[in-house]
């Protein structure tokens, strides 16, 4: 069944469950989740799902409304993945503290956000990260090499694939160079784009910069967020799947394939069976499992070559004022870029969000509260005189803790062209889906699009 049949028949059986789904939430401060779990029925068709962030939580929910029985397992003890969101009703705040935005052609989160029932507003930030002539005053790249980087991105959609073999020999910053951008430009672009890529333009191929800037669904084209925070996505998919079994603080270990069936031994000594498996774990991940058959040799390949940016969000909280409304600066500190964003703001206290990347981002990540409160003043300091509240004045979110992997999204260094296509095709019982394996990758509407199709052939 190809991805447009499935989702035309798809939308025939939602439209005669008649769902509902839940319009607000309001949880712990990061989404804290919790699910029902029931015995498997004996009998029927049953799937196992592997990774409990937005891509595998939304295959089973697609699974669920094609006739499966799922059964899903996730390491950590919330869901979510890299979606996380802070809520505090009481202060009028919510900021996104993992994935955030969604570009106007990311057609397949927005439909979505639709459905369950949730609502898309215009992000104030997002314009900083149009290189158009327009936004010049939020970027230091001057007009002519706008026309520069317009021409190459319009020429790069008619590419062969042995020219774009040829490009992804050589990093995005090399490629820039090459065409004529000053270092001060090149500079410019990677303060804008390791936000959303957790990594610098150093360490991509320029194949890989170039196909998602000439793509529609790109995440380097931001515009919306979700009214509420985007964990509102992953509490209403949890609220579709009572019934189903979702597993918390499981880790797999092993997966054997008979012929018409996939054994997953859990760490906790549980084994469970389905007919079919979806894979949302990061490809790292794939490598601590044992395979029965054994992985063939191009996934193993393609899992080592793959790679994570690294980001880190955290909030300070400071006493509002008027400055603050569409605050965004970068900081020659280890909080790199501070933001506040439209739901930051509340009436007396408004949340700063900070964003590093890379070994910076490593900083927050392993530091003890007391380093990374002085790395969050630090920053404060260079960009102007905030006042902070007295008490609690700091939120600091990792996840490291939450997921076990430092990561955040994937980035492919030169020379990994097509690495992601051979996970396309099942690996015999075992399909892949998650945000690595879509055909535009960085983004919440990723992890969508790669459920669709991986659902879509089992």
């Amino acid at each position: 069944m190809n991805r447009k049949t499935f989702l035309k028949n798809l939308t025939l059986t939602a439209a005669g469950a008649s769902l509902l789904f839940p319009k607000k939430y309001f949880g712990q401060s990061t989404g804290v989740v919790t699910a029902e779990t029931k015995p498997r029925p004996t009998g029927g068709k049953r799937a196992i799902i592997l990774g409990g962030g937005l891509a595998g939580l939304y295959s089973a929910y697609l699974l669920k409304q094609t006739g499966y029985d799922v059964t899903l397992v996730e390491r950590g003890e919330n869901f979510g993945g890299r979606i996380a969101t802070y809520q505090n009703p009481e202060l009028g705040i919510v900021q996104d503290l993992g994935g955030e935005w969604i570009s106007e052609n990311q057609t397949d989160i927005k439909s979505l956000v639709k459905q369950l029932g949730l609502e898309l507003v215009n992000s104030n930030i997002a314009d900083r990260f149009s290189l158009t002539k327009a936004n010049q005053e939020y970027h230091k790249i001057s007009s002519t090499s706008i026309d520069t980087l317009d021409k190459v991105i319009d020429l790069h959609k008619s590419l062969g694939a042995n020219q774009k073999q040829g490009l992804d020999k050589i990093n995005f910053s090399s490629y820039a160079r090459y065409q004529g951008l000053s270092e001060e430009e090149i500079q410019s672009m990677n303060d804008l784009y390791r936000i959303i890529l957790g990594g610098d333009l150093n360490q991509i191929s320029s194949e890989s910069v170039l196909d998602d800037l000439s793509a529609l669904q790109s995440a380097l084209k931001p515009k919306y967020q979700v009214k509420g925070g985007a964990f509102q996505i992953i509490q209403s998919l949890v609220s579709q799947l009572k019934g189903q079994e979702l597993l918390t603080g499981e880790t797999a270990i092993k997966v054997s394939q008979q012929k018409n069936q996939v054994t997953v031994e859990l760490q906790s000594g549980r084994t469970v069976k389905g007919n079919l498996v979806v894979c949302t774990l990061p490809t790292s991940a794939l490598l601590d499992i044992k395979w029965t058959p054994t992985l063939p040799k191009d996934l193993i390949y393609s899992a080592l070559r793959m790679q994570t940016g690294k980001i880190s969000k955290n909030l300070c909280f400071v006493k509002s004022n008027a400055n603050l409304s569409n605050f965004f600066q970068n900081t020659t500190t280890a909080a790199e870029t501070l933001y506040v964003s439209d739901f930051a703001m509340g009436s007396n206290i408004t949340a700063l969000t900070s964003i590093s990347t890379g070994d910076k981002a490593s900083l927050f990540e392993k530091g003890t509260d007391r380093q990374k409160k002085n790395l969050m003043v630090s920053a404060l300091e260079e960009v102007g005189n905030f006042e902070l509240i007295s008490e609690n004045p700091f939120h600091f979110h990792s996840f490291q803790k939450s997921t076990g992997r430092p990561g955040f999204v994937s980035l492919f260094p030169p020379g990994s062209y097509g690495i992601k296509d051979v996970w396309n095709d099942p690996f015999e019982r075992v399909f892949f889906a998650g945000e690595h394996l879509a055909l535009h990758t960085g983004s919440m509407d990723s992890a969508v699009a790669s459920a669709i199709q991986a659902i879509s052939k089992t």
